[in-house]
């Protein structure tokens, strides 16, 4: 509960400006009782981005393993999973979330992206994408690389969830090259 209310805070106000009063006033607790979880802001914070890494790691692994929808499918809906609550959040407080999380939690965005990108080379390798790639000189890695990194652009562009699903999906049929297993 204090951490959803952690999160809801910290998306509508930054980390900066986030204090510990109005998120004990978000989870329904005094400040004493906030303070008796967690010792201070970083700590709070650091909890709140452990927990949001947990969730969007388990969507986005769980989207990749789905066989109902074809590859670009997964692959998109993988992607939005990485931006967790954040969608509709304003784009400079996500920026400087991600920045604060980088310096608070790094470690922990780093097994992030380790662990989707390792899934979605898998996955490409598996389902003979890597081999339409081999006479570019691409390997499942840089295409799941690349897949990545376009993300963080896509969320940042403003449009709503739909459009950002559909971006994410283009850029998938891209590197899926139409195939649809």
């Amino acid at each position: 509960m204090i951490l959803d209310a952690a999160l809801q805070v910290f998306l509508r106000f930054g980390y900066r400006k986030t204090s510990m009063d109005e998120v004990a006033r978000a989870a329904d607790f005094s400040r004493q009782g906030l303070y008796l979880h967690f010792p201070g802001k970083q700590a709070l914070f650091h909890a709140t981005i452990e927990r949001m890494v947990g969730q969007v790691r388990t969507a986005a692994l769980t989207a990749l393993e789905r066989e109902d929808v074809d590859l670009p499918q997964r692959l998109a809906l993988a992607m939005t999973a990485l931006h967790g609550g954040a969608v509709d959040a304003d784009r400079a407080v996500v920026r400087e979330l991600l920045q604060t999380a980088a310096d608070i939690s790094g470690p922990l965005l780093d097994r992030l992206h380790d662990d989707v990108v390792a899934e979605i080379a898998d996955l490409l390798r598996v389902t003979g994408v890597e081999a339409q790639w081999r006479d570019a000189g691409l390997s499942a890695t840089e295409l799941a690389e690349h897949l990545y990194l376009i993300n963080p652009a896509v969320a940042q562009s403003g449009s709503d969830t739909a459009r950002q699903y559909e971006a994410l999906h283009t850029a998938a049929r891209i590197i899926t090259r139409g195939h649809s297993g």
